[in-house]
C-alpha cells in the first residue's frame, strides 16, 4: 500500500510479461480510463519482442527490454512492478532481487484494478450521457416552449425564475439575461415585494394545494399596462415534480385576451340590445328550432297570446298557438321564391290560438335562420291585426253612413227642392177643394170625396213641411229656458189628445239642472216625437217614464223616455233614424220624425241613442250641453228650402 507522500505523486511502473493482459492494460491507461491513479509506465518486459503487448509499447512510445536482468534494472527506477508473466521464476526472481519497499502487483490484482477502472469509467461514461441527455432535453424543451405562442415562465421553489420562452421575452421587451434567476415577481409584475404582500394572489404560496389536487389552475386576471389601461391575462398554473413525485417547479402559461374579453362583452352588451328591441316591439316575435320548440318568445307574443314567455321557452312548442298544418305550408312557402325572397315569407293573413282557445287574426312575416348554409330554425313577426280590422270596420261604417248621408242630402235636396215648387200648386188645391165643398153642400156623397181631397192635400202640406223642418241645419231662435220648462211644453201639448188618456206618464226631473241656451220649438219637436213614437209603441196602454238629470262635470244634461212597449226588433235597430223608415202603417208616419229630432239635437251640439232589451220597453236617451255656442243661421241645408 502507497502511502504519504508517495501516494499523492504518479507512480512509475514497469510490466512484466507482454500478453493480452498487458495489452489492455497499456489501451486502458492510454485512454485515461485509470488516469485518477497516477500509473506511468516506464518499460514492458517480455522475451518474445512479437507478443502483442509488445506491439502496443512500441506503438505508445513505452521502451521494450527482453532481458529479465534489464527488467531488474529497470525497477529501480520504478515505484510499482505489474507482473502479467504468469510463472512462478519471474515471481521469485523479482522477489529476492527487487527493493523491499517496491509493490508488486500480481495478476489478480490487476484484473481487480481493471473491474474498478472499467466501473469508474462506465460511471462517467453514463453521468456524460445523463448530462448530454440532460442538455439535449433543455435544448429540446426550450425549443418546444420558444415555439408556442403562449407566454411561458418556469419558477423555482424559491420565486427565482428558471427560464421562459421567447413570446415572454418579445411581449415583455426582455433580454434572457435579464429574466433568469431574477424574482418572478419582479420579472412578470415589475414588483419589489411578492404578489401576497401587495393584496394579490402568490400562486405559488397560496394555491399550491390547489394545483397539486387539480393538476392545473387556470384563471383570469386584469392588469393595467404601462399606458394605463386595463387588460386581461388568462393564466394556467401547472406543476413540474420531480423524481421523488415532489413539485419542484411550477409552469405559467398566459396570453393576453384582452381582445377576446372586450369582444364577448361587446357581444353580450349587443345580445342585451338585441334582446331588449326584441322584448320592446309591439309585435309578437317567436323564435323555434326545427323541431318547432320555442327557444325565443317575446313579450309581444305574451299579450298576443296569454303564454309566459318561461312557460314557452321551457315546455312550450309551436303548436301551443300555431295550426301545425298551416306551419309545415308556410315552411313550403318560404322554401320557394314565390311568396318573398327564398327562405323568407312575406306578409301573410292568418289567425292563431291563444291560451283561451280563441282565434287572433294576425299577419305573420318570416325568415329560416340557417347557419353554414343548414337550417336551423326559424323566425315569425305576428302582427295583432284586431285593432286594425276594428278600425277597417269602423272606417267601412263611416264611409257607409257618409254614402248614406250623401245618398240623404241629395234625396233632402231634391225632396227639399219638389217642396218648394209643389207647396203653391198645394195651397191652390186646398183653394178649390174647399170652394167645391161649399158648392157641395147638398151633395153628401160628393162633399165627402171633396173632404177627401182636402185630407190628402193637408197631409201632402205636413210632408212637405217635415222635409222642409229636416232640410235645416241650424238652430232657429236661441233663448235660454229650464229643461223642466221644455218638457212640460212638449208634454202640455199631448196630454189631453185621446192617445195618451190610458198612459201613465211619471216625470223625474233634477233640481239642480241650471237653465240651458238653444232653440226651444225645435227641442219640443224632438221630445214631443218621442212621446208620440212612444205611445204608438203601447197602443195607447203603458207607462212612459221621463227623467233628466245633471252631469256637473260635463255640464250636460241628460234626459230619457222610456216606454213600456214591446221594444224595437233588432232587424229594424239600425234603420231607426234613416230618412223615410218607419213601421207604422201606410199613412200614420212618413218616417221623417227620429231623422229630424237626431238632426236636431246634433245641431244643438248634443246625441240621440236609445237601448232596447229584449224582455222589451225602449229607452231614449238625449245628451244635450246647457250652453250653446252656435250663432244662430237661418241658411238651409238643401237648396230651395228657405221656406219655415
Amino acid at each position: 500500500m502507497l502511502q504519504g507522500k508517495t501516494a499523492e505523486r504518479p507512480l512509475k511502473a514497469v510490466i512484466a510479461g507482454g500478453g493480452e493482459a498487458c495489452t489492455r492494460l497499456l489501451e486502458t491507461l492510454s485512454e485515461g480510463s485509470l488516469s485518477k491513479t497516477g500509473i506511468t509506465c516506464l518499460a514492458v518486459w517480455d522475451p518474445d519482442a512479437r507478443a502483442p503487448g509488445v506491439r502496443v509499447a512500441k506503438r505508445l512510445g513505452i521502451s521494450f527490454v527482453a532481458s529479465l536482468d534489464d527488467l531488474l534494472a529497470m525497477s529501480k527506477e520504478a515505484d510499482l512492478i505489474i507482473d502479467l508473466s504468469g510463472t512462478e521464476l519471474v515471481k521469485e526472481e523479482m522477489r529476492t532481487k527487487c527493493r523491499p519497499d517496491l509493490s508488486i502487483l500480481d495478476e489478480r490484482t490487476v484484473t481487480l484494478l481493471f473491474d474498478l477502472a472499467e466501473l469508474k469509467a462506465k460511471k462517467l461514461q453514463l453521468e456524460r450521457e445523463r448530462e448530454s441527455y440532460r442538455a439535449r432535453t433543455k435544448k429540446d424543451t426550450q425549443l418546444i416552449l420558444d415555439s408556442l405562442p403562449y407566454r411561458v415562465m418556469v419558477v423555482n421553489l424559491d420565486l427565482t425564475v428558471d427560464t421562459v420562452n421567447e413570446t415572454f421575452l418579445k411581449e415583455f421587451g426582455y433580454r434572457r439575461e435579464d429574466v433568469i434567476g431574477k424574482n418572478c415577481y419582479r420579472v412578470r409584475y415589475g414588483l419589489e415585494v411578492p404578489c401576497e404582500e401587495v393584496g394579490d394572489i402568490c400562486f405559488l404560496k397560496q394555491r399550491m394545494e390547489e394545483i397539486k389536487e387539480k393538476g392545473f389552475l387556470s384563471t383570469y386576471k386584469e392588469l393595467i399596462d404601462a399606458n394605463g389601461n386595463l387588460r386581461y391575462d388568462v393564466i394556467t398554473i401547472s406543476p413540474i415534480l420531480n423524481e421523488r413525485n415532489e413539485v419542484a417547479q411550477i409552469l405559467e402559461a398566459s396570453r393576453d385576451v384582452t381582445d377576446r374579453i372586450r369582444l364577448e362583452k361587446e357581444a353580450v352588451k349587443s345580445n342585451i340590445f338585441l334582446q331588449n328591441v326584441i322584448q320592446s316591439t309591439v309585435d309578437g316575435i317567436v323564435v323555434i328550432d326545427r323541431k318547432g320548440n320555442v327557444l325565443i318568445f317575446n313579450e309581444g307574443m305574451e299579450r298576443l297570446t296569454g303564454y309566459s314567455a318561461k312557460e314557452m321557452v321551457n315546455t312550450g312548442h309551436l303548436s301551443s298557438f300555431y295550426d301545425m298544418d298551416l306551419a309545415r305550408e308556410n315552411m313550403k312557402k318560404m322554401r320557394s321564391n314565390q311568396y318573398g325572397p327564398p327562405g323568407k315569407l312575406n306578409p301573410t293573413s292568418m289567425t292563431i290560438r291563444n291560451k283561451s282557445g280563441e282565434e287572433i287574426p294576425v299577419t305573420l312575416s318570416a325568415s329560416i335562420i340557417t347557419i353554414d348554409g343548414e337550417e336551423i330554425g326559424s323566425v315569425g313577426v305576428f302582427t295583432d291585426m284586431r285593432d286594425f280590422l276594428k278600425m277597417q270596420k269602423n272606417l267601412e261604417e263611416a264611409h257607409l253612413q257618409l254614402v248614406q248621408s250623401e245618398k240623404i242630402a241629395s234625396v233632402g235636396r231634391m225632396a227639399a227642392g219638389v217642396a218648394h215648387e209643389i207647396n203653391n200648386p198645394l195651397s191652390g188645391i186646398m183653394l178649390y177643394a174647399e170652394l167645391l165643398a161649399e158648392t157641395f153642400k147638398e151633395n153628401r156623397q160628393a162633399l165627402k170625396d171633396v173632404q177627401e181631397i182636402v185630407t190628402q192635400t193637408q197631409r201632402c202640406k205636413k210632408i212637405v213641411s217635415e222635409l222642409l223642418e229636416f232640410s235645416r241645419q241650424s238652430v232657429g231662435k236661441v233663448s235660454s229656458f229650464s229643461i223642466e220648462e221644455l218638457i212640460d211644453k212638449s208634454l202640455g201639448i199631448l196630454i189631453n189628445q185621446a192617445l195618451f188618456h190610458n198612459i201613465e206618464v211619471t216625470r223625474d226631473i233634477g233640481k239642480d239642472i241650471p237653465a240651458m241656451v238653444g232653440d226651444i220649438g225645435q227641442l219640443q219637436q224632438v221630445f214631443a216625437n218621442l212621446f208620440i213614437n212612444a205611445a204608438d209603441a203601447m197602443d195607447g196602454k203603458g207607462r212612459l217614464e221621463i227623467t233628466a238629470r245633471y252631469q256637473k262635470d260635463q255640464d250636460r244634461a241628460i234626459i230619457t223616455v222610456s216606454d213600456s212597449g214591446p221594444g224595437i226588433p233588432e232587424e229594424f235597430r239600425d234603420k231607426v233614424f234613416d230618412m223615410f223608415f218607419t213601421t207604422k202603417q201606410v199613412g200614420k208616419g212618413t218616417g221623417l220624425g227620429l231623422s229630424i229630432s237626431q238632426n236636431i239635437v246634433k245641431l244643438h251640439g248634443g246625441s240621440i241613442n236609445f237601448v232596447s232589451p229584449p224582455e222589451g220597453g225602449t229607452t231614449f236617451t238625449v245628451d244635450l250641453p246647457l250652453h250653446f255656442v252656435e250663432e244662430p243661421s237661418e241658411e238651409p241645408l238643401f237648396v230651395g228650402s228657405d221656406e219655415k
